[in-house]
């Protein structure tokens, strides 16, 4: 009987997650030892709130003041509404308590091993998180648009876009909640779609163009103000791949649960009952309607 051929396979693809705190450098010493313990807290709080316990990611790394982590595909939408979770639950705790916490967070989709290594779509994954076109945005709205309310500022791959709201699997987040933003940087290119807490799109899309200096981003806009395009030299990579174990969470004030129309709830000690979507801020919701 003759030997079966060897068959090509590809990884299976996994939703990826990059956590990162804004600013922490500037912050007090006294509170640099307790920010990457309040970061994985209220993180793992808002994962469980959308049904993703320690246990659902098949590794977890800690970067500082930050993580990696990589879950199955199907895990995707959850990873995505779980920002509107994070969002009150970050609002909560800066009107309470010290060091004030904000993150930028990346989502990508692609093919990854099990084994840990240097792979493109977690190299991808970071070049996105750290992108100077995307820490621009930010910088700006912090700046100019939302001020101390500023929480959660997401970018998504284009592939994690496009996979996820071409289905409209999300329970909450809306595709029209994100600008246009596309980052060159050598061999790579890459569209993505931001999304800033209390920031519509359209002026996430006006915001001016950097002063640029050599090596630094340069935003341009096209004529209709719905794209934002960049140039980025820094070249940042890491790795997420393999198993890992559960990882533990710590104490958050408050609960977050999930109601029976598909929204997310916080019950916090000074936010009964606010409805998730932004903590401080007026929040329209962008979902698209059947016939779109």
């Amino acid at each position: 009987m003759p030997e079966a051929p060897d068959i090509a396979l590809m990884p299976e693809h996994s939703a990826l997650l990059a956590v990162d705190v804004i600013g922490s450098g500037s912050s007090r010493p006294e509170h640099l030892g307790t920010i990457p313990d309040l970061v994985r807290d209220l993180t793992q709080a808002a994962l469980r709130a959308v049904g993703l316990d320690g246990d659902r990611a098949q590794d977890d790394q800690f970067t500082g003041d930050g993580f990696l982590r990589a879950y199955p595909s199907r895990f995707l939408p959850a990873l995505i509404d779980m920002i509107n979770v994070l969002d009150s639950l970050l609002a909560e705790h800066n009107r309470t308590t010290k060091p004030e916490i904000r993150l930028r967070v990346a989502v990508h989709l692609g093919p990854l091993p099990a084994r840990r290594g240097f792979y493109r779509p977690n190299i991808d994954l970071s070049r996105l998180l750290e992108a100077a076109a995307f820490k621009h945005v930010v910088g700006h709205c912090r700046e100019h648009i939302t001020g101390d309310t500023f929480t959660t500022a997401l970018i998504l791959s284009d592939n994690a876009y496009q996979t996820v709201f071409q289905g409209d699997y999300t329970r909450v987040v809306s595709r029209n909640e994100f600008a246009q933003l596309l980052i060159t940087n050598n061999e790579f290119e890459e569209r993505s779609w931001v999304r800033v807490t209390g920031v519509h799109p359209t002026q996430i899309s006006s915001i001016p163009p950097a002063t640029a200096s050599p090596g630094d981003a340069i935003p341009s806009f096209s004529d209709s103000g719905q794209a934002i395009s960049a140039t980025q030299s820094a070249n940042t990579s890491s790795h997420v791949g393999g198993r890992s174990s559960e990882v533990q969470a710590g104490t958050v004030h408050g609960n977050v649960s999930q109601s029976d129309q598909g929204k997310y709830v916080v019950a916090a000690d000074h936010a009964q009952g606010v409805q998730i979507g932004d903590g401080n801020t007026q929040h329209v919701d962008f979902r698209r309607s059947p016939s779109e």
